[in-house]
C-alpha cells in the first residue's frame, strides 16, 4: 500500500514537473520573440535617427525636433530593452514582463504615433513629396517617396513597437483560447494599414481635391471608398483584436470579419492604385492599401482553415502518432 502511495506521489511529482518545465520553455519562446522584436526597433531607430539627422530638408524646425526625440528616444529605450533580456541582472528581473516593459512600449507606440504623420506628410517634404503626374488643366498631384531611408526605417521603428506591444498585452491579459490566438498580431497589424488608409485618404481630400485642378472627380470618388474602407477596417480590426487578446473571441464572427475585410480591400487596392485611383504612385497610400490587401487575406484564410477544422484535424492526427509511438516504447 505505502508502495503504491509512493509510486503516486512520484508521479504527481512528474507531472508537476513537466507542468512547470514545459510552462518556463513557452515563456522563454515568448521572451526570445520580444527581444527580437526589440532589437529590430533598436536597429530601425538608430538608422531613422541617422537619416533624418543627413537628410538636406531637416531644417531644425519644431516638426525636425521632435522627430529627433523620438529618434532618440525610441533607440535608448529598445537598447536598454535589449540588455534587459540578454543579461540576468537586476534590470531583467525589473523590466521583463513587468507593467515596466508594457509602460515602456506603450509610450513608444504613442511617440512612432505622433511622429509618423509629420514624417510621413508630403508638405513637410521629409519622407514624402506631392508631385504631379500630368500635364494639362488638371496637376493631378500625388504623394511618393522623396527619402526612402528615412521613410521604411521609421516604418520599421513604428511597426516593432506596435508589435512588441501587442505582444506584452497577448501574455499580460493571458488570453490562451478563441479562435485568434496566434492571429493577433495580424489584426493588429490590418489596424495599423487601416489607420493610414484614413490619414492618407483624409489628406487627400483636403490638401489636393479642394485644389482647382488637383485632381481628377472620379480620383476624389475613389479616394472617398478609400476612406470609408479605412474607417470599418480600423473599427473590426480593433474590436477583433482586442477580443482575441482577451481569448474571448468567436471562430464565426472571426471568420467572417476576415471575409469581409478581405471583399473591402480587394476592391480598396484596386480602385485606389489602378487607373484613375490617387495611389498609383508608390508612398503610404500604396503601401497601406496593399497592406490591407494582403493581411486580410491573411487573416481570412488562416481563421477559415481553422473554422472548418483543417488545422484541428492535423494537429489530432499528429497528437495520435505521438501517442501511438509513446505506447510502442513503453511496450519495448
Amino acid at each position: 500500500m505505502s508502495a503504491s502511495a509512493t509510486a503516486n506521489e512520484n508521479f504527481t511529482m512528474e507531472d508537476n514537473n513537466a507542468g512547470s518545465s514545459t510552462e518556463g520553455t513557452l515563456n522563454n519562446s515568448s521572451d526570445k520573440r520580444r527581444l527580437n522584436i526589440w532589437a529590430f526597433l533598436c536597429l530601425f531607430s538608430t538608422l531613422a535617427l541617422t537619416s533624418h539627422e543627413t537628410d538636406d530638408q531637416n531644417e531644425g524646425k519644431t516638426e525636425n525636433i521632435w522627430i529627433l526625440t523620438c529618434c532618440s528616444v525610441s533607440l535608448s529605450v529598445s537598447a536598454l530593452s535589449c540588455l534587459a533580456y540578454v543579461g540576468n541582472s537586476g534590470l531583467s528581473s525589473l523590466f521583463v514582463g513587468t507593467i515596466i516593459e508594457g509602460i515602456m512600449s506603450l509610450i513608444l507606440v504613442g511617440l512612432w504615433a505622433g511622429a509618423l504623420p509629420i514624417i510621413m506628410d508630403p508638405a513637410n517634404g521629409l519622407a514624402q513629396m506631392y508631385v504631379g503626374k500630368s500635364e494639362g488643366d488638371t496637376a493631378d498631384y500625388q504623394a511618393t517617396i522623396s527619402n526612402a531611408n528615412l521613410y521604411f526605417t521609421s516604418w520599421g521603428s513604428g511597426v516593432c513597437a506596435l508589435i512588441v506591444l501587442s505582444m506584452y498585452v497577448k501574455e499580460r491579459l493571458g488570453g490562451s483560447g478563441g479562435m485568434g490566438m496566434g492571429y493577433t498580431s495580424k489584426w493588429y497589424l490590418l489596424m495599423l494599414a487601416s489607420v493610414i488608409v484614413v490619414i492618407e485618404s483624409m489628406r487627400f481630400k483636403n490638401q489636393v481635391c479642394k485644389i482647382d485642378g488637383g485632381t481628377e472627380d472620379v480620383t476624389c470618388g475613389r479616394n472617398l471608398y478609400g476612406l470609408s474602407t479605412g474607417i470599418v477596417g480600423l473599427v473590426v480590426s480593433f474590436l477583433i483584436s482586442l477580443f482575441s487578446s482577451l481569448g474571448r473571441d468567436s471562430a464565426l464572427i472571426t471568420t467572417v470579419a476576415g471575409f469581409v475585410m478581405a471583399v473591402l480591400y480587394t476592391l480598396c487596392a484596386g480602385l485606389l492604385t489602378f487607373d484613375n485611383g490617387p495611389a498609383t504612385y508608390v508612398g503610404n497610400h500604396y503601401f497601406s492599401a496593399w497592406a490591407g490587401f494582403f493581411i486580410s487575406f491573411a487573416v481570412f484564410g488562416s481563421v477559415l482553415k481553422e473554422f472548418l477544422g483543417v488545422g484541428a484535424s492535423q494537429a489530432g492526427a499528429a497528437s495520435a502518432e505521438s501517442a501511438e509511438s509513446e505506447v510502442q516504447m513503453d511496450r519495448i
